[in-house]
């Protein structure tokens, strides 16, 4: 399991793996209890010693802890046609195997995913049923800003309204394996992690 989220989150990640509680941790580094605790909210920030320390308990390099293992990038494919999601989805998770890639059929199952989730690339329908990929794409930005939307479409006339929302590409259905390579090496936002 990759160790990730702030110095606190990962230090309390550790802690609990190795069946530790806060006091536990508190004796074994002659600290009081209170300093864990504040180390694991991110209120203070234990020095490199301790630091050391701790890893060496934890059984992991201290680097674990000065520096957290990249997220994994979290591609999306947001189309209402099920067949665009059963050929899409296991094409670009073959194509981009160090992603998590997951489709979805309309903004309301994406916007609860993306509030949970950050979502780094989304393949959007600019023509959803009873919906516009536009809305969704303004909305999705909102929750995650630095998102890169690509429109996957079947509708060209939409491209001038989709660019002005400053978009990274758009691709006419149906996407091929080369189209979906060419927008992944071509994107607006940087990804840490990505490799298509």
């Amino acid at each position: 399991m990759a160790i990730t989220g702030t110095l606190g989150e990962r230090i309390t990640q550790l802690r609990i793996e190795s069946r530790m509680s806060q006091k536990d941790l508190a004796d074994f580094l002659y600290v009081n209890q209170a300093t864990i605790s504040r180390w694991e909210k991110g209120i203070r920030f234990p020095d490199d010693d301790l630091i050391v320390k701790m890893a060496k308990r934890f059984g992991v390099d201290p680097d674990v802890l000065l520096h957290p293992a990249p997220e994994t990038p979290v591609v999306i494919l947001v189309d209402d046609e099920p067949i665009s999601l059963e050929v899409n989805v296991p094409m670009m998770q073959e194509l981009a195997p160090t992603c998590e890639v997951r489709g979805f059929p309309d903004s309301r199952s994406t916007l609860a995913f993306a509030a949970k989730k950050r979502v780094d690339v989304a393949f959007l329908d600019i023509d959803l049923f009873r919906e516009s990929g536009l809305d969704l794409a303004r909305d999705l930005a909102a929750v995650c800003p630095d998102v890169n939307i690509i429109f996957l479409t079947g509708h060209p006339e939409f491209m001038k309204e989709a660019f002005s929302l400053h978009v990274s590409g758009y691709v006419i259905k149906p996407m091929s394996p080369d189209d979906f390579l060419h927008e992944m090496n071509h994107l607006r936002f940087p990804v840490a992690g990505l490799q298509p």
